[in-house]
């Protein structure tokens, strides 16, 4: 119990070192809770077919070690991926991710070139 009590904290720490700037992506798990704000990456819009595209994202090197503590934390458990306060994914990670790339579910096209522009700081985030 102490390991996973311990294990939830340091996926926390990472969320209060940082200020209280808008976070845009967020991670939920039953381990913890992770956000970035849109300085810590870079976004890319990928297209799958005329309707959907996916939302692609690199993170810092400081968003790239939180990111693969939070992913190691929850190999074979659910989480929910929000953008812009909008659930985009719900994985199931594997493994470990320790490159910093990930990117959502297939969404409609408009909300992800939205949230792209949002992430890149070219826009708000979409309503």
């Amino acid at each position: 119990m102490k390991k996973l009590l311990l294990a939830a904290v340091m996926v926390a720490s990472p969320v209060v070192a940082q200020s209280n700037q808008g976070f845009v992506v967020r991670f939920t798990g039953f381990l913890g809770d992770l956000r970035f704000p849109a300085e810590q990456m870079r976004a890319d819009f990928v297209e799958i077919d005329d309707d959907t595209a996916r939302v692609a994202f690199a993170l810092d090197e400081a968003g790239t070690a939180s990111f693969a503590q939070f992913t190691r934390l929850h190999v074979n458990q659910p989480v929910t991926m929000f953008i812009c306060g909008q659930q985009v994914a719900s994985p199931v990670f594997t493994g470990e991710i320790d490159n910093g790339f990930y990117s959502s579910d297939a969404i409609d096209s408009d909300l992800a070139r939205d949230m792209v522009a949002a992430l890149n700081g070219l826009g708000d985030c979409p309503d």
